[in-house]
């Protein structure tokens, strides 16, 4: 996943369908967030590519922690003794723990985050400054409490909640260990530090900063997971079709576009099919519309085994109309991929009583084959002869391919200036 592409999902490659064994994006994150995520826990999918958007994002946040904790070691380094009153004999054992252990792993990370920011070594070493600074920390107040001196305990607990507020790593990764680390507080406290008159209470302001460091490290961790699905969402929805996870209208004639200048700039043939579920009108009066939806669903998902290639396409074009693109394609070779289409959707086995071509749902298939030597054709011109080829398909019967070659090789008069959405017959009596 790039820097620039922290909102699409690799499950569906370029903006095309995910394959048929996989949930189309837009209906997967719809039911991701109808389900919740109290747990902060997606999906299996969802969560892998969470994963990498979280690493991406978390530059900026993670370079802050890691300046507050080189700021706090040099700033500790320069005030310590003037302004909070470090004895002189206390110094050099300070010195010791603040630049042979704790700032040498906050440098550590400062590389991690210049040279691989967003690795999950890059988390390892978040967590591993975090365990650092807090032994530097515990090492200094015991040393310290030996000669009277009561280093802040509160420190510690700023620690965590800096460390929950701006690390970007995953709640439940930070959780143990900031358990173990209250754990250990603890116990150095009682058996190793002499405890003043304030010991206890600074016990308990320490935990109480470590309770307000779970609960802001959940809570931001929920909004990032709730902003990324949403984000992620309506990035789909602004190219796939809600309902059955194709590419949508705007976006298809996109894709249609780029292919054919890509055909043309290469001179590759391709191919062009026009796709529609017979009667199906007849089976949304007879099913209802939402059996109709998920009729759709199931169709699509059959369709978007065909379009695996990066400058192929598959996208609805309206109701129960589909649209698949094939770029370098043979005429022999568009042929079976266009009477595969046919077939895998029949082998679906969706009850259509009220179809007269059988007695499950079929598509008829209009298809158009463009030589490489014809790729100067407009792309309106191809998917009119297409969408001519189906009307056939579907005068001869239905649940059959009826195949074209594009042969004129120059637009009639008018084709430069019809628009991809021209004015269609709608065939209502046929289809």
């Amino acid at each position: 996943m790039s820097s620039t592409d922290l909102y699409s999902l690799n499950l569906a490659v370029s903006m095309q369908p995910a394959d048929a064994a996989q949930e189309a994006p837009t209906r997967l994150i719809q039911r991701q967030i109808d389900r919740g995520f109290v747990g902060l826990r997606f999906m299996p999918a969802l969560e892998r590519e969470f994963h990498g958007y979280l690493r991406q994002s978390s530059r900026l946040s993670r370079a802050s922690l890691i300046f507050l904790a080189v700021a706090g070691v040099l700033s500790s380094a320069l005030i310590d003794s003037s302004w909070l009153g470090l004895p002189f004999e206390l110094v050099g054992t300070t010195r010791l723990i603040q630049f042979t252990v704790m700032m040498p792993m906050a440098l550590i990370c400062t590389l991690l985050c210049l040279r691989h920011p967003s690795s999950r070594s890059m988390e390892v070493g978040i967590l591993l400054l975090f365990a650092v600074m807090v032994a530097g920390l515990l090492g200094q107040r015991v040393v310290d409490s030996q000669q009277g001196f009561d280093l802040p305990l509160e420190l510690i607990g700023a620690t965590a909640v800096a460390m929950f507020c701006l690390s970007r790593v995953r709640f439940w990764v930070q959780l143990p260990l900031l358990l173990a680390i209250a754990v250990v507080t603890v116990l150095v406290e009682l058996s190793l530090v002499h405890l003043g008159e304030s010991g206890y209470y600074d016990m308990f302001a320490t935990g109480i900063l470590f309770i307000v460091a779970l609960l802001a490290g959940y809570s931001s961790e929920y909004t990032i997971r709730w902003t990324w699905l949403n984000a992620t969402l309506l990035r789909y929805l602004s190219r796939l079709d809600r309902l059955t996870g194709l590419l949508n209208r705007h976006a298809l004639e996109s894709a249609l576009a780029s292919a054919h200048a890509h055909a043309l700039r290469e001179r590759k043939g391709y191919a062009v099919a026009m796709i529609d579920i017979d009667a199906f009108g007849a089976y949304n009066d007879h099913y209802g519309h939402q059996y109709g939806d998920a009729a759709l669903q199931q169709v699509a998902d059959a369709l978007s085994d065909h379009a695996r290639r990066p400058l192929d396409a598959c996208g609805r074009y309206g109701g129960e109309e589909f649209v698949l693109l094939w770029m370098d394609c043979g005429a022999e070779q568009s042929r079976a991929l266009a009477e595969s289409v046919r077939e895998v959707v029949e082998r679906e086995r969706i009850a259509h009583a009220e179809s007269p071509a059988a007695p499950w749902v079929t598509v008829s298939v209009g298809l158009c084959h463009v030589d490489a030597d014809r790729t100067d054709a407009p792309i309106e011109s191809v998917l009119r002869e297409a969408d001519r080829a189906l009307y056939a398909a579907k005068s001869e019967g239905r649940n059959r391919v009826v195949y074209t070659r594009y042969r004129s090789g120059v637009a009639d008069e008018n084709d430069e200036t019809l628009p991809l959405a021209w004015p269609r017959k709608t065939h209502s009596g046929t289809r």
